[in-house]
């Protein structure tokens, strides 16, 4: 990866995001996940919390996607929306951390698809 040759670490982690991404439009969320998580460890590493709010983020959005191919009620359904949640406020609590390090239009509009993201998987988790 030229990421590698170059020693960028954050490169790394975006490519492993995008490659992620990628899996998830896909339909191949375990793949996506192994990639997402990649991304969120070598942010951690780089202690980015841009790049950790959005791996967070990321993964949240790849459980709830996946949660959809699930039959409504049933365990596996249930246990990727408990997860996607847990995502989403992972990913909230790195928004926070963000607050006055990012433009405010950033940030409302990063906290705002957020929530919306937690408000849909939370809606989804009541329903089933």
């Amino acid at each position: 990866m030229l990421c590698e040759a170059l020693d960028d670490p954050l490169g790394m982690a975006v490519a492993h995001r995008r490659v992620g991404e990628c899996y998830g439009e896909l339909g191949r969320f375990d793949d996506a996940l192994r990639q997402q998580r990649m991304h969120l460890d070598l942010a951690e590493r780089c202690r980015s919390v841009v790049e950790q709010q959005r791996a967070h983020a990321t993964i949240g959005m790849t459980l709830f996607r996946r949660a959809e191919t699930f039959d409504a009620g049933t365990p596996d359904e249930l246990q990727a929306l408990s997860e996607a949640e847990e995502s989403f406020c992972q990913s909230l609590q790195m928004c926070e951390k963000l607050r006055g390090t990012i433009s405010d239009v950033e940030y409302s509009e990063m906290k705002t698809r957020l929530l919306l993201n937690f408000g849909l998987s939370h809606f989804a988790n009541y329903v089933s």
